[in-house]
């Protein structure tokens, strides 16, 4: 009895933890889809407003230039993946899913290896 709602809460577990990473796959789908300039806007007139900015420059000479290639190679990206954001999140998706169920075997794997193989007592049932 006990080991039958130890499946069936197994199961439970399993169906929410797939529901609820095919819900991140939908927003993380939701997300690229979106126009990256609006949500990111131009970052780069900002980089001149960064408070200590001098002493900034005179700890790592070149920060400025260094922060711009990082805006438009995060920019790029984002373009990048959010014409391919199907293809992205499908495979995000199949390889976070293969993963939980590898875990899931790996896991069974240890249990059954480490379980205890004394035999259970003769007036046991």
């Amino acid at each position: 009895m006990a080991a039958m709602l130890i499946a069936i809460w197994v199961f439970v577990a399993v169906a929410v933890g797939v529901a609820l990473w095919s819900l991140l796959g939908w927003g993380l789908y939701e997300l690229l889809r979106l126009d990256h300039q609006q949500w990111l806007g131009d970052l780069k007139p900002l980089l001149d407003q960064v408070p200590f900015g001098a002493w900034l420059d005179a700890w790592v000479p070149g920060w400025q230039a260094l922060a711009e290639l990082a805006i438009d190679t995060v920019q790029w990206t984002l373009g990048w993946m959010g014409g391919a954001a199907p293809v992205v999140v499908w495979a995000v998706w199949g390889v976070g899913t293969v993963f939980m169920a590898g875990a899931g075997a790996v896991l069974s794997l240890i249990v059954v290896l480490l379980r205890d193989k004394r035999p259970a007592p003769a007036g046991a049932v």
